[in-house]
């Protein structure tokens, strides 16, 4: 059985299908649920009910355990359930940004650790109501050494959603879509616009100059990733989700709280570990914290450029 805390877009998409291919999957949510009907619609728009397993609590304490909860949530799920979780149970950690790790290991000391990222991307209509808008793949790897055993995990991940890689050096995987989040995520947001729109040459040089200090934090952390490689790749990343919202947009726009802290917060607490200045980082963090702040109608977007 498949133990999948978070009943958002990512955790959803998952249960669908792992379900779609015969798994057992029980779903953890925040609250009760009315129903225990999913309803998923796939990329050819084709719409499946499937009856889901959910509560509000784990089922076991030896059934793997994917977390697919904001990185703002990540460390109260873990509390939340930790009675429940034996010390020996695979955790696989699965959210937007970094940092979330580093807590849940020490919660949770004597755990097999996985870290992932994934670039499938899925809409969340209403509760328990998805639509799968965008495919990738995704990649898991060990965070700690008791992990390791786990690799085979992947196998019914993959049959499932395609594409889903073990990787010995997940740390890698990580920052580069760290990088990715950092260049399209906080500008989506300040500017209320869909991916795509970053493609305008008026966002050209703000992006360049986020991509320029982000790659000298990540050569300071000895990540091995090149200017023009990284352009390459988040331009590829903006083309090929043109029509997709970020989890940040939709943040700042619904005036929930985001993971800014996790992405853009993690780099400047690294910079300032290795003393680089990234005065355009620091900006874009800033404005994110500000949007609580602001009332709805009014712009976040100026002074950023």
């Amino acid at each position: 059985m498949w133990q999948i805390i978070g009943a958002g877009a990512i955790g959803c998409l998952w249960a669908a299908n792992l379900k779609r291919i015969g798994e057992d999957v029980h779903l953890i949510m925040r609250r009760a649920a009315q129903s225990n009907a999913l309803c998923y619609q796939d990329l050819q728009q084709q719409i499946t009910e499937v009856a889901i397993s959910c509560s509000a609590s784990l089922k076991n304490d030896y059934d793997p355990i994917l977390v697919c909860v904001k990185a703002t949530q990540v460390e109260q799920a873990i509390v939340t359930q930790r009675t429940l979780i034996s010390d020996k149970q695979p955790i696989i950690l699965m959210h937007n940004g970094m940092g979330c790790a580093e807590k849940v290991a020490k919660l949770l000391p004597t755990n097999p650790i996985i870290c992932a990222t994934t670039a499938n991307a899925s809409l969340l209509n209403s509760h328990l109501n998805i639509q799968q808008t965008g495919v990738g793949p995704t990649y898991l790897g060990a965070y700690n050494d008791l992990a390791i055993p786990f690799k085979d995990l992947i196998l019914p991940l993959n049959k499932a959603l395609n594409e889903t890689h073990w990787v010995d050096n997940i740390n890698e995987k990580l920052w580069l879509k760290l990088l990715i989040n950092v260049a399209i995520n906080p500008l989506t947001a300040i500017y209320q616009v869909k991916n795509g729109q970053l493609l305008a040459p008026e966002f050209a040089t703000l992006i360049n100059r986020i991509i320029k200090e982000s790659v000298l934090i990540s050569k300071a952390e000895k990540m091995p990733f090149s200017e023009e490689e990284l352009l390459a790749t988040v331009t590829q990343v903006i083309s090929k989700t043109a029509e997709n919202y970020s989890s940040m947009n939709r943040d700042i726009h619904f005036k929930r709280k985001t993971e800014n802290e996790y992405i853009s917060g993690y780099l400047l607490a690294k910079a300032a570990k290795h003393a680089i200045n990234v005065p355009t980082i620091a900006k874009l963090h800033q404005k994110i914290d500000q949007y609580s702040l602001y009332k709805e109608g009014e712009s976040l977007s100026n002074s950023i450029k």
